[in-house]
């Protein structure tokens, strides 16, 4: 793809080569535009469109908080995973404690308010453009409105009710304070991008023609609304309220979003556009695999992807920076590293529960010819979203072992990463007391036995930072059946709460569930839509971040490993649990339900008010 550039003068925005629709993209060159030409032209105006998209925060493969070297992103700042690399600052000093930070995942006002100020000038613009045919401009009208709304989903989650600015403010140095809004309450928030949702949707179209298919449609701006409706209705049940209702949405609230949010999920599914991936139906791991690989976004699944093209400058670094350690070709790599209670998450085929069988009932560890035998039975969503010891990866296996047995009173331990060194001479044979792919507590590699694979490219072969083009779902049909879910639990329609868990399950290759329960369906979600960033937020919104983990919460947390030990008198393989990887224990205050609210931002607008917790 070529990227085109055009310059708008006047406060119009610059047109970025975004990757979205390649053939989208494809605009001609101009020289330098003025704001009266560009409403003029429907080209110009579609090109300050594409602005606007560039502006949304998606929490993509590029999303990290802090420096991307942290490995800090909403997998391992939840109970997903933890950062391999030894020197972050969260996950190193395993006697230490990491406390959630104040500004977390922040959107600073100054930030998102200029892109809802482009999105609000462009609607007023539009409205007035005689060069757009009535059909082009209401179409144009709801898209902007359904991205405006994205922007306030971004700002809603993080701090609860924030300034609704909906139309255009005027700039007069002689009376600033008219630009200060205060803050509106969560819920108003909430109710606006609902109904902006609402109100785009009936006006765009089912399907886009093949040069804007990456652009919002009617299931986009459905899918926002059926998961807006489910964090409000969520925060509403489990939540409290403070600060006269900025933060946190009154309990008798609670039925009507969640039944915004059914509807919603109801019509995507009713539009019959989408279907959940089954082309590889006879082998469940690799159909599984398949959703998230480079060039099948387009797999009738994904609602709304964020596409990249590595020709035009627009690849990412996540298989740079994930990489299972003897595959990272030549540094970084080792990325997030799911932890055993995930693993333990995913049931076996027979819906038995997922723990793994380590010891015989007499308590004696039981013995695999191979690490990866483990494993059998196992959910085949596992095998396709998580590496294991013993896994199939390009070709050959990856490799993570805790150390050699020698006999009952002697063991060696793995204690570099695996380019260390780790060997030990027995008997005359030298020995590997790590895997190729790491078992130590120091290094880059692991610390807990597994890398994550969704979103990894076995086949990408140029493994540099920016060289990746896996698609980004932001919103897939297996979350809208697992909304569906929720809310249809939370609003007594246990019948229709079983049936879309059971089509998630029956994709999944997973014995079906015969009752339904709030857990069931919350376990569901995090194996279904694991490290694709919605676990973090569904715990802040279930309001349990903040108990013990003993509970289900972040508090104490902080993942355990498995450690495979190869004993030379068999060759076999046994495992032990983990428990203290070098990693901090987490405490989540129930102040970081809400983040804190940029001090520049508090001193720009003397109307606004701090969330609860915090100070300036």
């Amino acid at each position: 793809m070529k990227s085109k550039i055009v310059n708008i003068v006047g406060g119009i925005l610059v047109l970025l080569g975004i990757t979205s629709c390649n053939s989208y993209l494809e605009k001609e060159s101009f020289d330098i535009i003025t704001p009266e030409q560009v409403w003029k032209d429907p080209k110009l105006i579609n090109g300050v469109m594409v602005n606007l998209y560039d502006g949304l925060q998606l929490e993509d493969f590029n999303y990290w908080y802090r420096d991307s070297w942290r490995l800090m992103n909403p997998s391992t700042l939840s109970d997903e995973a933890q950062g391999s690399f030894q020197k972050d600052p969260m996950f190193d000093n395993a006697n230490a404690t990491y406390t959630y930070e104040d500004a977390l995942f922040e959107q600073k006002f100054a930030d998102r308010y200029k892109l809802i100020r482009n999105c609000n000038d462009f609607i007023a613009q539009a409205e007035k453009a005689t060069s757009l045919s009535d059909a082009d401009k209401s179409m144009l009208l709801a898209e902007a409105r359904f991205l405006r709304a994205m922007h306030y989903f971004t700002l809603v989650k993080r701090y609860g009710g924030v300034p609704l600015i909906d139309a255009p403010q005027t700039y007069d140095p002689a009376n600033l304070e008219s630009l200060m809004l205060p803050r509106s309450k969560e819920v108003e928030i909430y109710d606006f991008i609902i109904k902006e949702c609402q109100e785009a949707a009936a006006i765009l179209p089912v399907t886009r023609d093949a040069a804007a298919k990456y652009r919002a449609n009617r299931g986009t701006a459905l899918a926002l609304c059926s998961r807006a409706a489910l964090y409000a209705g969520s925060i509403a049940r489990y939540g409290k309220v403070e600060l006269d209702g900025l933060v946190g949405i009154p309990s008798s609230e609670a039925n009507r979003f969640f039944q915004a949010s059914y509807d919603a999920s109801s019509a995507i599914i009713g539009l019959k556009v989408y279907s959940l991936y089954n082309k590889k139906a006879d082998n469940k791991t690799q159909n599984y695999y398949e959703i998230f690989i480079k060039g099948n976004g387009d797999n009738g699944e994904f609602i709304f992807q964020k596409q990249y093209n590595v020709a035009g400058g627009k690849g990412h670094d996540w298989d740079k920076r994930n990489a299972p350690f003897s595959y990272r070709a030549g540094g970084w790599g080792c990325g997030v590293a799911p932890t055993m209670e995930m693993v333990e998450e995913y049931e076996y085929t027979d819906g038995t529960q997922g723990t793994l069988k380590l010891t015989d009932a007499s308590g004696k560890p039981l013995r695999f010819n191979n690490p990866y035998d483990l494993f059998a039975g196992k959910d085949p969503r596992l095998f396709a979203t998580i590496y294991l010891p013993g896994s199939p990866c390009k070709g050959s296996i990856m490799e993570w072992r805790r150390g050699v047995i020698e006999s009952d009173t002697k063991r060696y331990v793995a204690t570099s990463q695996p380019d260390g060194g780790n060997k030990v001479e027995i008997n005359g044979v030298v020995y590997s007391t790590s895997g190729k792919d790491g078992g130590a507590d120091a290094g880059d590699a692991s610390k807990t036995g597994f890398y994550q694979k969704k979103f990894w490219d076995e086949t990408l072969t140029d493994m540099n930072m920016g060289k990746s083009e896996t698609p980004w779902p932001v919103f897939r049909l297996g979350e809208i059946y697992l909304n569906l879910a929720e809310a249809a639990m939370e609003l007594g329609k246990t019948a229709d709460a079983l049936d879309a868990v059971n089509i998630i399950r029956n994709r999944a290759g997973i014995a079906p569930l015969t009752a339904i329960t709030m857990d069931k369906i919350r376990h569901e979600r995090k194996v279904e839509l694991a490290f694709e960033g919605h676990r973090f937020w569904d715990m802040k919104r279930w309001r349990i971040a903040h108990l013990d983990v003993q509970q289900g919460g972040l508090n104490g947390f902080s993942g355990s490993a498995l450690y495979p030990w190869y004993d030379i008198r068999d060759g076999k393989y046994i495992f032990e649990k983990g428990t203290n990887t070098p990693k901090q224990k987490r405490i989540f205050l129930e102040k970081n339900y809400y983040g804190k609210i940029n001090a520049n931002d508090m001193n720009s607008n003397p109307k606004l008010v701090q969330n609860p917790g915090y100070t300036n």
